[in-house]
């Protein structure tokens, strides 16, 4: 059982609901989400060169008619492009959402943002749905929605900035480690339940899909109302297991409304304090400060902001990978989604024991803190690019669910890096090489590190959509083998820098 700061266990459950939720959504519609775009595509293609391969009473073209290369170098490029404009959004806009966050009610902000991404889901498939209607490059569109909530990276870093204030900082990393197993348990479930639900009808698991994401909406107004405030030293957790050079200060806590006051925390009280809030943060000369002053503040964290980066290119092979593998071996999209799933219930199992490794092997070895983060990193790193060689040259499907039990045991790297950051960030003796609890906050952290990530999701799109289109015309196994081949060195440049971070040691000379 984790322990909370007293008065924000409520607050941690319900965010951790809103991620399930938010998490099950989008798994289950993982598949029939490529399988739908893939149908039109095809469907669009055969239309023009042979529509005879069309049934005549479903409209849709048989799954193996549509692995051919122009159909999937089409549906690569769509899929791209969509990635490329799905995060322009969180660039124009999410750093203001992160400077926001700290003067505004987060609850107003998490419904702005569930609110905008249900929108634009029922968008995207609407332009689905009426294919003979609309263009299906008007999916590129959906972004327009995140201009307004700012998308998942918005509502991931806010949720994950709340969850972290109301736990001691010494369990940071461990409800981190416990928190990615349950929701990639959860991912699992809505993979092979989409994958499954698709044998009965495309629709369905998309209807089921979307009905939960509307969910999120009246689970974000379950959230207390409050003002977010910097915690005194006195106010820490005193856990006899927390050494200093182990333990982070918890940069701000939910505090909840006073019972006293006359004016009560109610969903009907936002609008009241919202717009003055807003008012008060939003001249061009106050923002370009603050943005000034963070940028400033950050510059020590170049290095794991880099990894950060990089890390998030390497993984990108994950866009085309159900794809990718549905073409090289020929089997349908629905066998690859159980594929995945079981592949993520593995990942799920590995992550859940995670902590429980750590404690033993830094028991073992004598390592604690910022070292067993470390080799958390470096063995998360190696299992990466040793997964990404053995899928690339997986001559059948056997060989391929080896390479994918490979990859899959390479977790905790996320977490792990943001518990050496967060450590880092709350340093008290990191002298003019950290950030202080005066300089910046963990929500503004967390949300530059989403940042950094989302400009690696917008160059993944084209860029693995290029290379996946080189791997087709190559018409070779050697040459199929080319997306996660690069995706494996990249890995391997990752662990460069990993091993470059961790040789700097000491605490005091921050990054």
């Amino acid at each position: 059982m984790l322990p909370f700061i007293p008065g924000s266990k409520r607050t941690a459950y319900i965010c951790v609901f809103l991620k399930a939720l938010v998490t099950l959504s989008s798994a289950i519609l993982v598949t029939p989400r490529l399988r739908l775009l893939e149908s039109n595509v095809c469907r669009s293609h055969y239309q023009t060169f042979n529509s005879t391969a069309i049934d005549y009473f479903t409209n849709n073209v048989a799954e193996e008619l549509c692995k051919i290369e122009p159909v999937q170098v089409d549906l690569a490029y769509l899929l791209g492009w969509n990635f490329f404009f799905q995060n322009v959004p969180t660039l124009i806009i999410g750093f203001a959402y992160s400077i926001l966050s700290e003067r505004i009610d987060r609850k107003v902000l998490l419904l702005i943002t569930v609110s905008s991404n249900t929108l634009a889901q029922l968008y995207f498939y609407s332009i689905c749905f009426f294919y003979d209607t609309f263009a299906l490059r008007l999916i590129w569109a959906t972004s327009l929605f995140d201009l307004i909530g700012g998308g998942k990276i918005v509502f991931d870093s806010l949720t994950l900035a709340i969850i972290a204030e109301t736990v001691p900082a010494s369990s940071l990393s461990t409800t981190l480690y416990y928190l990615t197993a349950f929701l990639t348990a959860i991912r699992m479930i809505g993979v092979s339940g989409g994958s499954y639900l698709i044998g009965t009808g495309i629709w369905l698991p998309i209807a089921l899909g979307c009905t939960i994401l509307t969910g999120t909406i009246p689970t974000a107004l379950l959230l207390p109302g409050g003002k977010y405030t910097p915690i005194s030293h006195s106010e820490e957790d005193d856990d006899s297991e927390c050494q200093p050079e182990d333990c982070a200060i918890p940069i701000q806590a939910l505090k909840a409304p006073d019972p006293s006051s006359s004016v009560p925390a109610s969903p009907t009280s936002i609008p009241n304090t919202f717009l003055p809030q807003l008012r008060s943060t939003s001249t061009l000369q106050a923002y370009f400060h603050l943005l000034r002053t963070s940028i400033s503040s950050l510059t020590p964290y170049i290095l794991p902001l880099c990894i950060f980066l990089i890390h998030e290119l390497a993984m990108g092979i994950r866009d085309i990978a159900e794809q990718w593998m549905s073409t090289r071996y020929t089997v349908p999209l629905q066998k690859i989604g159980y594929i995945l799933a079981g592949q993520t219930l593995f990942s799920a199992a590995i992550l859940g024991l995670l902590p429980t490794m750590g404690s033993k092997v830094s028991k073992a070895t004598s390592t604690a803190g910022r070292d067993k983060d470390f080799l958390i990193l470096k063995a998360s790193i190696v299992l990466s690019a040793s997964g990404a060689v053995l899928i690339a040259l997986a001559p059948s499907i056997p060989f391929l669910l080896c390479g994918l039990a490979v990859f899959a045991s390479a977790v905790g790297f996320h977490d792990a890096l943001i518990a050496v950051v967060t450590r880092g960030l709350s340093n008290p003796n990191s002298g003019s090489s950290g950030i202080s609890n005066g300089d910046t906050s963990v929500a503004r952290l967390y949300m530059t590190i989403s940042i950094i990530e989302v400009a690696g999701n917008m160059a993944n799109g084209p860029l693995w959509a290029a290379v996946y289109r080189l791997a087709l015309t190559t018409g070779t196994k050697i040459g199929m083998a080319t997306p996660f081949l690069v995706s494996g060195m990249i890995f391997a440049g990752v662990g460069a820098l990993v091993w470059g971070l961790s040789s700097r040691r000491s605490d005091r000379a921050g990054f």
